[in-house]
């Protein structure tokens, strides 16, 4: 095998893995924060070790090798490590390098002068484990980024405290660190999903510890990582025991530079919007549709739909939209679509709503008209009745009655739209309008078409049986174009009433 062989298929294991080199631009940014966590002489008050360390990019920079020891599972990686002290490139100690796996091996096979720091508890309040470390799952499923990764001693040592937890490498060192080398300092890169997701409670009921500093970084500024959300560079203090409740962040951008600060929240003992759900997805009268709901975060947005009644049951979260629950699905659909998800807030974590909206008729209103006219509203015609225009057939000149009036004749009942709100239903009529216009001479088009179909009609399909994006009918684009505009606003006003009502913390 080639030498450049032999490094894309260590580079491929690595992935595999989920080992991820931590950009220089990260290695300097969280040597920064240590220094403001620690003190500007930090390097030379505390030990580091590194017991993830790779080719050791995370340690560059470091000042004082004699206080610095750098581990890995990998011993090939220890010989470049070797070469690269060699030729004067890194500012490390030879014999602080060396092959450790730390999910597996015991500690008394570590180089003594490590050892002795673990063991004294006085020393130990001065170790920082300084860490980016593996982002896969240990577990016996087969997939992308599983095949071939064992379980872990660690992870079958601790598993009950872990729970569903266990599958996650970097909460297993987190795991080890703060049970077995207690009074720590931990200085880690990984996902937040410690601290924020609903399913890591079991994690955070055991790991108590102070967290000092946080800065977030987008995901794919990680090479070989292409998903839209935060990386946290996170410094704990194992010695102070509190439950980990929220921390201010700073967010970074891209260029390295502080761009906002950010709240992340724990959850923990929270209700979600999809309990909310339940109160109200119970009814025995006719669908007029079917909404998927999916999880409770963001990171599950793109998918919340709706579609034709009685759609066979595939989601954990999906109910029929009924004329009784109506609004509320309406309002769950709205306060889901109305804020974009971004890789910052895609572990956000919509929740059940205090009952401010229960009184709030416009903002009720406001959520019916987003949602009539959201492109995800994929109601059709050809799937049964279409209960979903807003338009009597006068309204848009069709040229016969619509097989259903239900919305329309709701709408008369609320009558009182918000400026933004109508400003939507004008732009809708008109594409209504210029739809029913164009399909005068066409025997086959839909009168109760609905506007999912009316895009088809206009834009049609590509090859591969997905909708065009753009249409030839300029006349048509101008008024979608115009309709998306509105329904932009829309969602703007919408958005403040999704924190006043408790469906997101700020």
């Amino acid at each position: 095998m080639s030498m450049l062989q032999d490094h894309f298929q260590q580079k491929d294991n690595r992935i595999r893995k989920g080992v991820f080199p931590t950009p220089q631009i990260w290695v300097e940014k969280s040597q920064e924060y240590l220094a403001k966590a620690f003190g500007e002489v930090w390097q030379e008050e505390y030990y580091i070790w590194d017991c993830c360390a790779g080719t050791c990019n995370l340690l560059a920079g470091l000042t004082n090798p004699h206080r610095v020891w750098a581990s890995t599972i990998d011993q090939p990686d220890v010989d470049i490590v070797h070469e690269i002290i060699d030729r004067k490139a890194l500012n490390l100690l030879k014999s602080h390098v060396f092959q450790f796996d730390f999910l597996n091996d015991d500690f008394s096979n570590l180089p003594k002068g490590l050892q002795d720091i673990i063991n004294d508890p006085e020393k130990r309040k001065k170790l920082i484990i300084y860490m980016n470390p593996p982002y896969a799952e240990g577990d016996n499923r087969v997939g992308q980024g599983r095949s071939g990764i064992a379980v872990s001693a660690i992870q079958n040592k601790y598993a009950e405290q872990l729970g569903y937890t266990k599958r996650e490498f970097f909460v297993q060192f987190l795991a080890r660190i703060y049970f077995e080398i207690p009074g720590c300092k931990i200085a880690e890169f990984s996902k937040l999903k410690s601290i924020c997701a609903p399913k890591f409670l079991t994690f955070r009921n055991f790991f108590k510890a102070r967290l000092k500093k946080c800065f977030v970084v987008p995901a794919d500024t990680f090479d070989n990582v292409h998903g839209q959300f935060p990386i946290g560079f996170k410094i704990w203090d194992t010695g102070k025991k509190e439950t980990f409740k929220r921390i201010v962040a700073d967010v970074v951008g891209s260029n390295g530079n502080i761009v906002g600060k950010k709240t992340f929240w724990s959850y923990d003992h929270c209700r979600f919007i999809n309990d909310w759900a339940e109160t109200f997805n119970q009814s025995d009268l006719e669908s007029l549709g079917t909404i998927i709901g999916i999880a409770n975060d963001f990171q599950n947005q793109n998918t919340v739909r709706i579609e034709k009644s009685n759609k066979p049951w595939n989601h954990q979260y999906q109910w029929q939209i009924t004329r009784e629950n109506l609004l509320c699905s309406a309002i769950y659909f709205a306060v889901r679509k109305c804020i974009v998800p971004t890789w910052l807030n895609d572990r956000d974590q919509f929740l059940f709503p205090n009952g401010g909206y229960q009184t709030d008729t416009e903002f009720q209103c406001d959520c019916l008209i987003f949602t009539l006219f959201h492109s995800q509203n994929r109601i059709c015609r050809r799937d049964g009745v279409n209960h979903w225009i807003p338009f009597t057939a006068g309204n848009v000149n069709a040229k016969e009655d619509f097989q259903s009036t239900f919305m329309s004749d709701f709408l008369k009942k609320h009558k009182k739209l918000s400026d933004e709100a109508k400003a939507v239903f004008e732009a809708g009529k008109a594409l209504w309008k210029y739809y029913h216009k164009s399909i005068q001479t066409t025997k086959k088009a839909l009168v109760d078409a609905s506007l999912y179909e009316i895009r088809e009609y206009f834009k049609g399909r590509d090859e591969k049986g997905r909708m065009k994006t753009k249409s030839t009918d300029e006349r048509f684009n101008e008024l979608d174009a115009e309709l998306r505009s509105k329904l932009k606003i829309l969602a703007e006003k919408i958005q403040p009433k999704v924190y006043e009502y408790g469906f997101l913390l700020q």
